[in-house]
């Protein structure tokens, strides 16, 4: 089963181009998207030690995380810190920053076709919302579970539950917007952030709205994430943290958990011109795919994969050579990478690819974004960043990955894919002029 919808440069005309106005992101690589941009240039990696816990035996859980981060400096009025967790925090931040490039404030468009699309998974509560209760309920460190429903009810802050709702971070941003267009949270996991994009696109097609927010945040390092639901694909390479996550490499074992943050700005390429806004990138066409896996986890990636691209180049009508590059999912797990790998070969075996959870780790329904952001700041640029850790690219896996240095852009288009172990697979193709 495959979906998508035609592009709209081929229905409507080039005015009616969906455009991107601004970029926003809070990173472990960097607190903008040119400081991520450099960081990703370089081949570093953010996976560093997950220090706040520790594991059986010292072992200690990796991540990369964002350092740093000051909500003060970020989030107006301060009094609403109190009712946002961090990861509602972090994408007000970046939407912020997404609107101030685009130019969008409260009151410079009408209200009422403004809206805001965000990608949302389970939000964990923080262990210090719940600290003070669990020791009330506890005797010796043994849990008194009875006591709960009555030490919680009595101390438990009143507007807890709405610090954590997934849907929370649109809403923030909207009231802030006096945005009261359509506000919507997408939830498919690691496809979520581009589902929402898709969203977005569609509502401004439908005309329901004339700019969309389009959000993405998420985290996988919080204490109660990892002890509640570590996954079996995480990286053991605890004695080289930084170079654990190694997408499409032979020795690769796993990804890395992490915490991020990415907005980009979306309207019609008429709505942008007329208010002055300078378009950084214009979405060509999308698509969203499904696979049942037939044989293990992972197994339904590759059809998905080659379904979503062959999509893509379908609905755009675009030659091979105007892709530059595809920004693939690969997570740096084993079978992961390799049906990826696979879909990828079937349409475009030559075309370079790049992947950079290397970089970044993996924040579940908000990463893809911020790979996205990636690949229109590098095109922006001039130069594509390379594939952190990847050294030794399986052959199994059969992609042309930029591994050693950065590549010099050779086309006007690129391939954002994003895909989930159960055969879900979105994907954006994206010119950048």
């Amino acid at each position: 089963m495959a979906s998508a919808s035609t592009s709209l440069s081929e229905k409507d005309g080039n005015e009616d181009d969906i455009v991107i106005t601004g970029l926003g992101t809070i990173a472990p690589t960097g607190k903008n998207a040119d400081e991520h941009l450099q960081f990703i240039l370089r081949g570093q990696s953010s996976v560093r030690k997950f220090t706040e816990i520790r594991g059986p035996n010292e072992y200690h859980w990796l991540s990369a995380s964002i350092e740093g981060f000051e909500p003060k400096e970020h989030i107006q009025p301060r009094k609403s810190i109190k009712v946002m967790c961090r990861e509602i925090q972090l994408a007000f931040a970046a939407s912020m920053q997404a609107c101030t490039q685009a130019g969008i404030s409260a009151g410079s468009v009408d209200p009422d076709r403004i809206g805001t699309v965000f990608s949302g998974e389970l939000i964990q509560s923080d262990l210090s919302d719940v600290d003070d209760i669990v020791r009330r309920c506890a005797t010796n460190g043994e849990m008194r579970h009875a006591e709960w429903a009555t030490q919680a009810m009595d101390n438990m802050y009143p507007l807890w539950m709405l610090k954590s709702l997934p849907n929370m971070a649109a809403c923030h941003v909207g009231i802030a917007l006096d945005a009261r267009g359509p506000n919507n949270t997408i939830t498919t996991e690691g496809t979520s952030s581009l589902n929402a994009v898709m969203e977005a696109i569609n509502v401004i097609r439908r005309d329901k709205a004339d700019v969309i927010v389009v959000g993405a945040s998420g985290s996988r390092i919080g204490s109660l994430r990892l002890i509640q639901r570590y996954e079996p694909d995480f990286s053991t390479a605890i004695a080289d943290e930084s170079r654990a996550c190694k997408p499409f490499d032979s020795r690769r074992d796993g990804t890395v958990p992490s915490e991020m943050s990415s907005a980009i700005v979306l309207e019609r390429r008429s709505h942008a011109l007329a208010r002055g806004a300078t378009p950084l990138a214009t979405i060509v066409a999308w698509a969203s795919t499904f696979a049942q896996p037939n044989r293990s986890r992972w197994s339904g990636v590759s059809t998905a994969t080659k379904n979503a691209m062959e999509l893509l180049i379908k609905r755009s009508q675009i030659d091979s050579n105007r892709i530059d590059h595809i920004n693939a999912c690969a997570m740096g797990t084993r079978d992961g990478d390799l049906e990826e790998g696979k879909g990828i070969a079937q349409l475009l075996p030559n075309t370079p690819v790049v992947a950079y959870k290397g970089a970044i780790g993996d924040a579940g329904s908000a990463t893809g974004l911020l790979e996205f952001i990636s690949s229109i700041a590098a095109m922006r640029f001039g130069s594509i960043a390379p594939t952190t850790n990847c050294e030794n690219v399986d052959a199994a896996c059969s992609v042309n990955v930029i591994t050693s240095g950065p590549k010099p852009r050779t086309a006007d288009s690129f391939i954002k894919l994003s895909n989930t172990p159960d055969g879900r697979c979105a994907g954006l193709l994206t010119r950048v002029d």
